[in-house]
């Protein structure tokens, strides 16, 4: 599972299905079908003109020749609602009777993963510790060797 940055300002984490403003800690927790659309727009922001019938196919699987289009337009209303409560307005736009496009102007960009984050964080601090500990070692020895007195 990704996370992504848009619009530099809001972090989108597919893992927990959220939207959350970096600005303001205002989080939006997503229904796993929005989540899921999302992630699709997003992956697929690049193809240029994302098809109706292939967004569709992709949330609903088999049954998206059984799905009509009002489900697809609420859900993509929903999801540019929640993109707008987060300040991102116009995150993509409807094209006609063919699907959606991606407005290349609002940045997106992929976080690192949170665990390899957390490694290398955990890391930093066992060798900034080992290092302190090394300094105040050889601070103590200095000590002990400047006060014995010398014959």
């Amino acid at each position: 599972m990704k996370r992504y940055l848009i619009n530099h300002n809001c972090v989108y984490n597919e893992a927990r299905n959220e939207i959350k403003n970096t600005d303001n800690a205002l989080t939006i927790k997503m229904t796993a079908m929005r989540a899921r659309c999302l992630s699709f727009i997003i992956e697929h922001a690049a193809d240029g003109i994302i098809d109706k019938q292939k967004l569709t196919s992709a949330l609903w699987g088999e049954r998206g020749q059984f799905v009509s289009d009002a489900n697809l337009t609420q859900l993509l209303y929903l999801i540019r609602k929640d993109l707008r409560t987060m300040g991102i307005s116009d995150f993509f736009v409807t094209i006609p009777r063919m699907g959606i496009r991606v407005n290349q102007q609002i940045a997106v960009d992929v976080l690192p993963d949170e665990k390899l984050r957390k490694r290398y964080g955990i890391w930093k601090v066992v060798i900034i510790t080992a290092f302190a500990l090394s300094l105040m070692s050889l601070y103590a020895v200095f000590d002990m060797l400047r006060s014995t007195p010398h014959n």
